[in-house]
């Protein structure tokens, strides 16, 4: 059973890596999306996001601050769900069903994230 647990946790430590990398890799595109949900600087909450994204997979991944990591991400996907992602003032439905979809995986997570949290302590 640890195996699974230890497999589990690399593939979520690498999702949280990719989506830093991709952060930085599509930095004008993530910066556009940011600018259109009229968040403040949002080249710099681009970059931190990315930077939050990164940390947090590499500390699951290395299972280095393992509180800290779960605690980080957990609360960014929450903030993010909330900011990015508010479905109910999209206009069109294709909008409104991406957004709900990426609000309720970023709620998921967050609450997985917290339950190993619970888990770690």
């Amino acid at each position: 059973m640890e195996t699974f647990f230890l497999v589990a946790q690399v593939i979520l430590g690498m999702y949280f890596v990719m989506a830093g990398v991709m952060h930085f890799m599509k930095l004008d595109m993530m910066v556009g999306y940011a600018t259109s949900k009229k968040l403040p600087a949002p080249k710099l909450a681009t970059i931190l996001s990315g930077l939050v994204l990164l940390l947090g997979g590499l500390g699951i991944l290395f299972q280095y601050e393992l509180t800290w990591s779960y605690g980080l991400l957990a609360g960014f996907l929450a903030v993010a769900a909330l900011t990015m992602h508010r479905f109910w003032e999209d206009k069109t439905p294709e909008a409104k069903m991406s957004n709900m979809i990426n609000f309720e995986k970023n709620l998921a997570l967050a609450s997985a994230l917290v339950m190993l949290l619970v888990l770690q302590s």
